[in-house]
């Protein structure tokens, strides 16, 4: 009688081990870090063609997958680094930037490990330059807060059991964009931007990922005072799923 209990709570807690095993994850936490280089002109802030930058990023990625498998995503970056010109060095200063983005994705496509989201996004992207020694702002840090609105994709495609391989593409159509300057909204005709991401994914385990990841991020402002930004980023990391 012993005997049979006990073969009968092994084969329970067996069983809900495999299960929770096999289950699939909904959320998933990830941080990354990595290298960044880019190219920025803003001629409201200092009249320099285009300033150069290079720096570590770091990242952090939360994603939840819904019951109909809907994605919706929350990701953060900060950077600090020093923007370099060669025309005149007293112009160089140093930059800060942080960017939260969230994404709502629903599920259009589903077909021999192929899938297609399709969704919209809000991404938020505040900068400070530190004041360089010939500026116009009375001795006070310049910022700038980009509020942008667009739609959004993703195409993923698992190659085998272990690995995936994973591209978004984002298309602002509305910026509201301030300043120390001003404030204003501009749309397609006036703004344009593309931010794509390219992600290589491997699985060390049920609740493990490790990524690799390369963004492209390019926004052009077509007003009297120029605004042109044009950022690279590689980045590896860990994901957690749960």
């Amino acid at each position: 009688m012993k005997l049979n209990r006990l073969i009968f709570t092994t084969a329970i807690l067996s069983a809900v081990s495999v299960q929770a095993q096999t289950t699939e994850k909904k959320n998933q936490l990830e941080f990354s870090t990595g290298y960044n280089f880019g190219y920025l002109k803003n001629l409201e802030f200092a009249p320099v063609s285009m300033y150069k930058y290079e720096s570590s990023v770091y990242q952090l990625n939360y994603t939840h997958t819904s019951k109909k498998e809907n994605l919706f995503e929350i990701k953060m970056d900060y950077l600090s680094s020093e923007l370099k010109t060669d025309k005149l060095s007293n112009l160089n200063t140093d930059f800060e930037k942080v960017g939260l983005g969230f994404s709502y994705l629903k599920k259009f496509y589903d077909k021999d490990r192929f899938v297609i989201y399709g969704g919209l996004q809000s991404q938020t992207n505040i900068s400070i330059y530190s004041n360089p020694n010939t500026s116009s702002f009375n001795n006070e840090d310049y910022y700038t807060l980009h509020q942008e609105f667009g739609i959004t994709s993703r195409f993923t495609y698992q190659s085998g059991e272990k690995q995936h391989l994973s591209s978004k593409l984002t298309l602002p159509v509305v910026l509201l964009r301030l300043t120390n300057a001003e404030g204003k909204f501009y749309t397609i005709d006036n703004y344009q931007s593309v931010l794509w991401e390219l992600e290589y994914g491997y699985k060390l385990s049920n609740h493990f990922d490790v990524k690799a990841v390369y963004n492209f991020n390019y926004a052009r402002l077509q007003v009297p005072s120029a605004y042109r930004e044009l950022q690279h980023q590689l980045n590896l990391g860990i994901n957690y799923k749960f």
